[in-house]
């Protein structure tokens, strides 16, 4: 979701540098990409703390990663994270930022055009990227450069307090308790080999890549006649994964997130495909609402 824009180790433009950002502070990326991000859809404000965890749990290599210059400062991100996906070598777009004074001035095809030739070069076969639908500047320019829609993915928002979740039919036995345990744990006693969630998540959602940093997650769940009905998330109160499907009991679920948001100011559910209508609907009609959809699209190198 993180789109805001208008092949040798260094290339110079008439205006701007472009090389990889393997020496570049978190210090200085989150100075520009918070000033990337300060007129976005969802308004962000990082730490350079927050930035070294999030380039941890996305998986980016910075040598695969790459920035635009303008007088020695940086002005333009492409962040990358590198794996296997579906059997081939791939690369993710973790972050892509202009910040606003550069746009406008072709900098996003040429610091993409330096990122296509330099990762095909290291033998990535595809590049992935989300994109939200209504942006559609971005969603023009991805196609143009090849880019075809694979899903759609929905954003799902819930703040403030437990109230905001419809109240659970009060049927449930008085037995029933939400068992809560590191992902960790749960993956190694549960013998988990596959992903939690009914769904195939998003590339940046997968067990794979919350296990880079597996000790911001956790997960809850309820067994119901030896099904679990569970829920993957984070300190952030961020939801990556939910395993339910409309055969169990929609209570259970609204049980699980009300025992998550009290210690959250929100819930946020990240990247269900458009397809799992049952399970959207029903996080709609506890109150959730659809912040943002976007488009999970691939460019074939």
């Amino acid at each position: 979701m993180k789109e805001n824009i208008d092949v040798t180790p260094t290339f110079q433009s008439v205006n701007y540098e472009f090389r990889n950002i393997e020496n570049i502070s978190n210090d200085d990326l989150a100075t520009t990409w918070n000033s990337a991000f300060s007129d976005y859809i969802v308004p962000m404000n990082l730490t350079p703390k927050d930035i070294e965890d999030y380039l941890l749990v996305t998986g980016v290599d910075k040598s695969l990663s790459y920035g635009a210059f303008y007088q020695g400062v940086l002005v333009g991100l492409l962040l990358n994270s590198i794996d296997n996906f579906r059997g081939k070598k791939v690369a993710y777009d973790a972050m892509t930022g202009i910040v606003p004074e550069h746009r406008g001035k072709g900098l996003f095809s040429q610091l993409f055009e330096y990122t296509r030739n330099s990762l095909k070069n290291s033998g990535i076969k595809q590049y992935y990227l989300e994109v939200i639908t209504t942006n559609e500047k971005a969603y023009s320019i991805y196609k143009k450069k090849g880019g075809m829609v694979v899903r759609e993915f929905v954003y799902l928002e819930c703040s403030n307090s437990v109230s905001e979740l419809k109240p659970y039919r009060n049927n449930l036995s008085l037995k029933t308790e939400v068992n809560v345990m590191p992902l960790s744990d749960y993956l190694l006693e549960m013998n988990v080999q596959n992903e939690i969630s009914q769904y195939e998540p998003s590339i940046a959602n997968r067990i794979i890549a919350l296990s880079r940093n597996i000790n911001h997650f956790q997960i809850a769940f309820v067994e119901i006649e030896g099904q679990k009905i569970s829920v993957v998330f984070n300190q952030e109160g961020g939801i990556p994964q939910i395993k339910w499907n409309a055969c169990n009991n929609s209570n259970i679920l609204c049980f699980i997130l009300k025992h998550i948001i009290q210690k959250y100011k929100k819930l946020r559910v990240s990247n269900i495909p458009i397809t799992e209508t049952n399970l959207i609907n029903e996080l709609l009609n506890m109150g959730f609402k659809i912040l943002v959809n976007q488009y999970e699209m691939c460019i074939e190198f």
